[in-house]
């Protein structure tokens, strides 16, 4: 994560902007496939009384995570140069 603060440091705000726009799609994708994944998850898990099924969910949960990290440090960096 420290060598991604400094690569963010050398961009310009319009790079920053298009990063966190590609970003803030990809989440906004991730988030709803997360949600009907899980859906499908607990319905099958339900319909066939086995709930290892869930531990599925955890892989998409976690890069839905990673990405929401590297746009939040996106968007810190560019509200340290807006100020």
């Amino acid at each position: 994560m420290i060598k991604e603060n400094k690569k963010l440091k050398e961009l310009t705000i319009e790079e920053l902007r298009l990063r966190q726009k590609k970003f803030t799609t990809f989440v906004s994708i991730l988030s709803i496939f997360t949600m009907l994944t899980l859906a499908m998850v607990i319905y099958f898990s339900m319909k066939s009384n086995n709930y290892s099924f869930l531990t599925l969910c955890g892989g998409s949960s976690f890069a839905l995570l990673l990405c929401a990290v590297i746009l939040k440090q996106i968007e810190t960096e560019i509200n340290s140069r807006s100020v």
